[in-house]
C-alpha cells in the first residue's frame, strides 16, 4: 500500500482537502478549505477542487468524496446538491483537472472507511454501521471490516417520513426541535434501522456529534454506540484511504491523460 495520498471531501458548503498519512490515518500539514459550488455547474466544482488541492500534492493519487451514490466513478444520485450531477462522471474529469489518478467514493462510505481503519470501529468484527448526521443522514455499512457501498439508509422511510427528514442535523433546525425531541426522533430512527440490520456497533459522526460529544449517553439502542473518532477529518482520511482500494466495479480509478 502506498503511504500517502490526497483526500478531497466535497460538502454542501465547503470542499476540504489535505495530504494524508495512510499508515496512521492522520493529516500531513494544513487542511485546505474552499467554498463549495454544490448547486452550480459541474465545471465550477472541478475548479473548486483544483483550488482546494494541497500545495504539497506532488503527483500523488487523490480520493474524492461525493454526497450521493458513486459507482465506477460516476454519480447516480444528488439529494443535497445540483441535480445536474446525476449521471455525471466524477473521477475521470477530476483526474483530468487535477492531473493525477483519482478515485471517487460516496462521502459517508469514506467517513466509514476512516472510522473502521483508524477510528472508533477499528478491529471491530461483525456488522458495523457508520451514520453521519449532517445536512442529511449518510450511511456506511461494514461486515467484518468490508464495505457494502452506497447504502443510502438516510432515505429509508419510517411511518411515511424519510430518516434524514426526521433526525438529520438540518431536520433538527428546520423542525425547530429541542434537544429532547431531537433525541426521541434519533432514537426512533436508530432503533428502526437496528431492527433491519442488527449491527454490533453504530458509530455516529457529523456536525451533531461535534457539538454534542456525549450524544450516545442520551440514546437507547440495543447495539453498542460510539461517537466517531476522526471528527471533521474523517471524509478526507477516508477519501485518501479509498485510493488503496481502487479496484472492482464500484470504485474504479481514473487516470489523467497526458497531452
Amino acid at each position: 500500500m502506498h503511504r500517502q495520498a490526497i483526500g478531497i471531501d466535497i460538502g454542501g458548503s465547503s470542499i476540504k482537502a489535505a495530504l494524508v498519512d495512510l499508515t496512521r490515518g492522520t493529516l500531513i500539514g494544513e487542511r485546505k478549505s474552499v467554498p463549495s459550488p454544490a448547486m452550480s455547474a459541474v465545471s465550477e466544482m472541478m475548479d473548486a477542487m483544483a483550488a482546494a488541492l494541497p500545495d504539497n500534492a506532488s503527483n500523488l493519487m487523490a480520493g474524492v468524496t461525493f454526497p450521493g451514490v458513486v459507482v465506477g466513478g460516476t454519480v447516480y444520485t444528488a439529494a443535497n446538491v445540483a441535480k445536474a450531477w446525476i449521471g455525471q462522471p466524477l473521477a475521470e474529469p477530476a483526474a483530468q483537472k487535477l492531473k493525477r489518478q483519482v478515485v471517487a467514493i460516496n462521502d459517508a462510505d469514506a467517513a466509514g472507511l476512516a472510522e473502521v481503519q483508524f477510528g472508533a470501529a477499528r478491529d471491530v468484527k461483525g456488522t458495523v454501521m457508520v451514520l453521519s448526521l449532517g445536512t442529511g443522514i449518510g450511511s456506511a455499512l461494514f461486515v467484518d471490516g468490508k464495505l457494502v457501498p452506497n447504502t443510502e439508509l438516510g432515505h429509508l422511510e419510517f411511518d411515511g417520513m424519510e430518516a434524514e427528514a426526521r433526525a438529520s442535523g438540518r431536520a433538527r433546525m428546520e423542525r425547530k426541535l429541542d434537544w429532547t425531541s431531537y433525541i426521541n426522533e434519533l432514537n426512533y430512527v436508530l432503533n428502526s434501522i437496528h431492527a433491519l440490520f442488527w449491527p454490533d456497533l453504530i458509530v455516529l459522526c457529523g456536525g451533531i456529534t461535534a457539538d454534542n460529544p456525549n450524544l450516545c449517553d442520551d440514546l437507547k439502542v440495543r447495539s453498542q454506540l460510539k461517537v466517531g473518532a476522526l471528527r471533521a477529518d474523517a471524509g478526507i482520511v477516508g477519501a485518501a484511504y479509498a485510493t488503496t482500494l481502487a479496484q472492482g466495479v464500484w470504485i474504479t480509478p481514473a487516470k489523467a491523460v497526458s497531452k
